[in-house]
């Protein structure tokens, strides 16, 4: 029998995943019943243009645990991942993406250490992407081990439960960035507050169908112009 939490608020955020939220929804709604009897579902609909939003809808309409909230345009990884931490409303949260590239399965892996932390984030135990992302990810992860230290086995690893009351003692404004360098600006900003955080492995899986966003030029170019803000902001104010 695995471990159960008291409350658990799940969410994924989703752009143009109409191929994925359909199959992500019946997953969370099979799997995540075994580790709690009181749970939420929220889909991020970040501005998507594809059905991703009414195929929600369609969801959230036949089953109460299920919402949606709508972006009206894409406002970035970031803050749709600030919207679904704003939405939870159970003791534990957990998160992932929504293009069903882990197994929420891993759940169980991350509450059999959740005892005595604040959170549990996990890291790819052998990451299945492309190899210029393998290679993107690889200098990322190098260059905030450099300017931030090192301790962090996967920063945008997106499979992390944390007690939701982490948010009343860290509120989500001291995070600033709203693109993809939010993962690893709130952990930063976690463990300089103190946060208890504890890392696991997870399994990692191939895309199968839409297109992969985090890597593009954009994405990677507005990600490292928010890291060194915040390096500079510390730097500056190093209480901050």
């Amino acid at each position: 029998m695995p471990a159960r939490l008291d409350g658990l608020s799940f969410f994924f955020p989703a752009l143009n995943e109409e191929d994925h939220v359909g199959p992500m929804l019946s997953d969370a709604l099979a799997i995540l019943p075994r580790f709690t009897g009181d749970l939420d579902i929220t889909v991020v609909d970040d501005g998507s243009t594809d059905r991703t939003g009414a195929i929600a809808d369609d969801v959230a309409a036949k089953d109460a645990r299920v919402h949606v909230i709508h972006h009206g345009t894409r406002r970035g990884y970031g803050a749709a991942i600030r919207s679904g931490l704003g939405a939870a409303t159970k003791p534990w949260v957990f998160f992932t993406d929504g293009d069903r590239q882990f197994d929420l399965a891993d759940l169980e892996r991350l509450i059999n250490v959740s005892d005595g932390v604040d959170a549990v984030v996990g890291y790819r135990e052998k990451r299945a992407d492309p190899r210029r992302r393998l290679f993107v990810a690889w200098v990322y992860n190098r260059l905030i081990r450099v300017l931030f230290g090192g301790g962090w086995r996967d920063v945008d690893c997106a499979f992390k439960l944390f007690r939701r009351e982490v948010f009343t003692r860290v509120p989500l404004e001291r995070v600033r960035s709203n693109g993809a360098f939010f993962s690893p600006e709130l952990l930063i900003t976690l463990r300089r507050s103190g946060i208890r955080v504890r890392q696991v492995g997870v399994r990692h899986f191939p895309r199968t169908a839409g297109e992969e966003k985090g890597a593009s030029p954009r994405v990677v170019l507005r990600a490292i112009s928010d890291l060194l803000r915040l390096r500079v902001r510390l730097w500056r104010r190093p209480n901050d």
